[in-house]
């Protein structure tokens, strides 16, 4: 039995032990250093796996009632209850139904053939096309199914050392751009919709295509960006074009589209243009449209999707991750621990010009995500006292909580998050390798949402 697992489990003891005797300080009641605690301790047992995820997370539920934090187990589930959560329900539907047709690999194919056969190049169609895909489906998702296609390529390797010297740069740069992808629209992640919610309780609304106006310029320079530092730094082996000639051949993808792709392809467009057209009618909600999209799979005739199916491609880990965090997030606020937090790491005033105050938050947030390794753990603790903090300040709070949500979004630095962790597992690097690209793509994109966010803002009018 490995050793980590056992030492986190009593490390995570220690601290729900330990938090008993933390004195109270200004803005840090009892009751928050427990949350605080309970959270802490939680982020080690997912770090350190001493149970599997979704065992953990439900763990995290059951403390926060034992130590006091939530009044009733209804509070301590109050993440479950959110719309974000059913949103990542039924991206998991949608994703696996562009996997069952050959879309992805036919959106892949084209890429390759446009760019051409050079390893570089190839590492490039993989980036954008995880990218494009993942900006509408969930992030993990888009890297499970990407997976076996970068496996496949791998393959075409005849030398293990050239196939573990371009597995480098193909299973970083996978979730790295799935992650970036997910920025451009609402609907690329969670954490985006987090972002919204906290935004329209400020009294803000943000729409679909506004959103696509300040995501998609950072999510396409972060894509092209993110290729260029991985491929410099990671270098992919050559690749002969005769032998990825002979992958693309195996993919078996066929001429034309049959009834089933051609039914998926107006599915998947129809829900995309009903999403766009949801920023001028708002009954179109987001998860709504997902709903009624990921229903339609198992209409009778067609049958995309088998009940079955569908159970068996959802990420369970990321479904208890994502609502444990949620839930997480609120007892911290209701408790106090996100002001004091805000209070205490972000300062009180910032007599500086817009962009440079986004840089320096951008690089906290950043800097936030290695103790906290988690995105929907960040922007559940600070998306409320940031609101409070910009209002203060008399800035819009979009401008804080849309660099929070990027920042979360792009939660990369060390394969812990939910994403990465899919390609890590697979062998091909170490988990300190790592920070040798994402930490230039982090600071990078820190630079992008610096400058183009309060342009984007003013351009739609929400600056102010």
């Amino acid at each position: 039995m490995k050793k980590t697992p056992l030492i986190g489990g009593f490390l995570a003891a220690a601290i729900l032990i330990g938090m008993f005797f933390v004195p109270e300080a200004a803005g840090l009641t009892g009751t928050g250093i427990r949350a605080l605690g309970i959270m802490i301790a939680l982020i080690v047992l997912l770090v350190t796996e001493t149970f599997p995820i979704g065992v953990s997370c439900i763990l995290g539920i059951a403390l926060l009632v034992i130590f006091g934090v939530s009044p009733t187990v209804a509070s301590a589930l109050s993440g479950y209850t959110s719309h974000v959560l059913f949103f990542v329900l039924v991206s998991f539907g949608i994703s696996q139904a562009i996997v069952k047709v050959p879309l992805s690999r036919r959106l892949l194919r084209f890429l390759i053939h446009l760019f051409g056969y050079e390893s570089k190049r190839i590492l490039l169609a993989i980036m954008l096309c995880a990218g494009l895909v993942s900006s509408i489906m969930s992030n993990v998702a888009t890297t499970a199914v990407f997976i076996t296609i970068v496996e496949g390529i791998l393959g075409a390797y005849d030398h293990g050392v050239d196939r573990k010297k371009s597995g480098k740069a193909f299973m970083i740069g996978l979730p790295i751009a799935s992650m970036v992808g997910g920025i451009m629209t609402p609907a690329g992640s969670p954490i985006n919709l987090l972002a919204l919610d906290y935004l329209t309780q400020a009294g803000i609304q943000i729409t679909f295509v506004q959103w696509m106006v300040i995501g998609i310029p950072i999510g396409i320079i972060g894509l092209l960006l993110s290729w260029f530092i991985i491929s410099r730094v990671f270098c992919p082996a050559l690749l002969g074009a005769g032998r990825m000639a002979a992958y693309l051949e195996s993919l078996d993808i066929p001429k034309h589209f049959d009834a089933q792709e051609r039914y998926v392809f107006i599915l998947i467009s129809g829900i995309f243009i009903l999403w766009v057209l949801s920023s001028w009618i708002p009954v179109l909600n987001i998860t709504i449209v997902g709903i009624l999209g990921f229903t339609l799979l198992f209409l009778p005739g067609f049958s995309i999707l088998t009940w079955g199916e569908f159970c068996g491609e959802v990420s369970w880990a990321a479904f208890f991750l994502i609502g444990t965090m949620m839930s997480m997030g609120n007892a911290l606020t209701q408790s106090g621990v996100s002001d004091w937090l805000v209070g205490t790491v972000f300062p009180s005033s910032m007599a500086m010009p817009i962009p440079i105050i986004l840089l320096v938050f951008s690089l906290i947030f950043f800097a936030l995500l290695l103790p906290i390794p988690l995105g929907p753990v960040l922007i559940s603790m600070l998306g409320g006292p940031l609101t409070a903090l910009a209002i203060s300040w008399g800035i819009s709070p979009a401008l804080l909580i849309l660099a929070l949500a990027i920042c979360a979004s792009c939660c990369f630095i060390l394969p812990l998050d939910t994403v990465p962790l899919l390609t890590y597992v697979k062998g091909y690097y170490k988990m300190q390798e790592m920070p040798r690209a994402s930490l230039p793509i982090q600071l990078s994109i820190a630079v992008c949402i610096a400058l183009w966010v309060p342009v984007a803002l003013g351009i739609l009018g929400l600056a102010g």
